[in-house]
């Protein structure tokens, strides 16, 4: 899109008030919610209280963009959502403090004028700005809230907590101000509000479409406030999208819905990098944005990109939670994705997710059995947090997705180089330490269902891992006195040696009880006898977790 593409664009300098009174505003249902915390409306207000405290006070608040598409009576929020809505919740608390003082006359008209309006077409009292499908319940509460006791509804708010926050806030600090004022209490809070309508300034940009809305908030933005991915994101794919907008908004709410994460845009960041990793290669977050922007010069590339980005959401859900469907019509699998949330490692998901959309059941099973081997090892001899492991689990998602991989077998010849050999293993795990309870757990656990036969003994279901409890025979708060065999500065160190840890299950709370009939306690535990039993450990764990599929 050239400049002279653009319609007219309708600029004004004017008050936020002023904007909230003249305007039925909405915040589009693809937008993120209301996430400004403590520190942000903390900085908002006393931001404002400093200038309100000057002899001419004058505040300027940025750019808002919006867009009014054809006879529309609302105005869509493409830029500006958090300081409106913040905005908003202040003038609602100047006029919960108008009625707790009786003023009801005056609270009535700071209601009307930027809270409540009627709607003439349905003839029903509408709020002047719509929130989200997610927070539009909980502003309604707010508004609608008792004003004696706007806490009870932030007690039984089940939306978004981040506006009553907000609001209690907000009301603490309006509150404050009309004690100081003493009797011109009434006169301080009406100054307040002729500040917010005509002194605390923004620049509304009005373009008559969202695509343009959207290049000029790339715009305006490139020099300005740090966004976040997401934002840039999606800025520059609804920009790109034109007359498909529609469709590219339907893609990012429906993967909003399934991420479950309307709230929070580093799940969504994360999950896009993770994507497009398993399409074109590993890429760290602070690159994703450019190398898209790069990659994704045309409106058809965009929307296949926006399709993509829908159509594996539900398959990323997947990985940060083992209850979502796709795994609960798959109950042989279910354990496995257990176990691999337990393992708690990010690096695998863009070869996951390719495996899920294209692998059948079985070697999907084949493949998740792998990974979590894969990452045992990783865990235990190191390195599998760096940069180079996460490019080859990448590249192999890569090549998954392109069919060139097409069982786990294969995908293993990709990963070959960084999956640790059999000898590497089995020297760090006989001297481990582990400090983490949840992997010294599984991994104890693991090899108890071992020992017993399991059919699967690598899966550790969350159902499974409750029955078991950790212990250690050298305690980590060990008295010297009582552990003569060992050096005193040397035992938290043993302590967390895997050859030092056990696991009993429920029932089981002596120390001496051990799996698989073990007696730990016919052997003098010390320094020699740890060491021997983590290197008899070691030998189980080798097999346990194989190199290959």
């Amino acid at each position: 899109m050239t400049e002279r593409d653009l319609s007219p664009v309708d600029i004004k300098l004017e008050g936020i008030g002023h904007v909230l009174r003249d305007r039925r505003l909405e915040v589009p249902p693809y937008q993120r919610g209301y996430s400004w915390e403590a520190e942000e409306v903390g900085d908002f207000w006393w931001d404002l209280r400093a200038s309100f405290g000057t002899a001419k006070p004058q505040y300027f608040l940025g750019t808002i963009v919006l867009t009014q598409e054809g006879r529309s009576a609302k105005s869509t929020i493409i830029d500006g959502q958090q300081r409106l809505t913040t905005t908003s919740l202040l003038f609602l608390a100047l006029r919960n403090e108008f009625v707790r003082r009786g003023d009801s006359d005056r609270a009535k008209v700071i209601e009307r004028d930027y809270g409540v309006t009627l709607d003439l077409r349905s003839g029903e009292r509408v709020t002047r700005l719509t929130l989200n499908a997610d927070d539009q319940p909980s502003y309604q509460q707010a508004i609608h809230s008792n004003p004696e006791n706007v806490s009870t509804g932030r007690q039984s708010i089940e939306g978004n907590s981040r506006i009553f926050d907000a609001l209690l806030f907000l009301e603490e600090q309006v509150s404050s101000e009309a004690r100081n004022a003493g009797p011109h209490w009434a006169e301080t809070l009406f100054r307040w509000v002729e500040f917010l309508e005509q002194q605390v300034a923004v620049i509304t940009v009005t373009v008559a479409t969202e695509s343009e809305a959207f290049l000029i908030f790339e715009t305006l933005n490139a020099r300005g406030r740090e966004l976040t991915v997401a934002d840039l994101l999606k800025n520059y794919l609804f920009g790109l999208s034109g007359s498909a907008m529609q469709r590219m908004q339907q893609n990012w709410m429906t993967a909003l819905r399934a991420l479950e994460s309307s709230a929070n845009e580093e799940i969504f960041t994360t999950y896009v990098r993770h994507l497009w990793s398993s399409l074109n290669g590993a890429t760290r977050e602070r690159e994703l944005y450019s190398r898209i922007k790069a990659a994704i010069t045309s409106k058809s590339a965009a929307i296949r990109f926006g399709e993509q980005i829908e159509t594996a959401a539900p398959l990323y859900a997947a990985l940060l939670s083992a209850e979502q469907p796709y795994w609960t019509s798959r109950p042989k699998l279910q354990p496995l994705a257990e176990t691999l949330l337990r393992l708690g490692l990010e690096q695998n998901r863009p070869l996951l997710m390719a495996a899920m959309g294209r692998f059948s059941d079985e070697e999907l099973a084949h493949l998740m059995r792998a990974v979590v081997a894969w990452s045992v090892r990783g865990l235990i001899v190191g390195g599998i947090g760096g940069g180079t492991t996460e490019r080859a689990y990448a590249e192999a998602a890569v090549a998954v997705n392109e069919g060139r991989v097409a069982s786990a077998a294969a995908v293993f010849k990709e990963l070959v180089d960084v999956v640790p050999t059999d000898e590497s293993f089995r020297q760090a795990f006989a001297t481990r330490r582990i400090n983490r309870t949840t992997i010294a757990k599984y991994l104890l656990v693991a090899l108890a269902q071992l020992e017993r036969g399991s059919q699967e003994p690598r899966a550790v279901p969350d159902e499974v891992e409750s029955r078991f409890r950790l212990h250690g025979k050298l305690p980590r708060n060990a008295d010297p006195k009582d552990w003569q065999e060992f050096q005193p500065d040397e035992l938290s160190q043993w302590a967390f040696r895997l050859g030092n840890l056990f696991v009993t299950e429920h029932g089981g709370t002596s120390a001496e009880e051990a799996p698989a009939g073990e007696q730990l306690k016919t052997r003098k535990w010390s320094p020699i006898a740890i060491t021997t039993r983590q290197e008899e450990l070691a030998d189980k764990a080798v097999r346990l977790w194989p190199r290959r599929p």
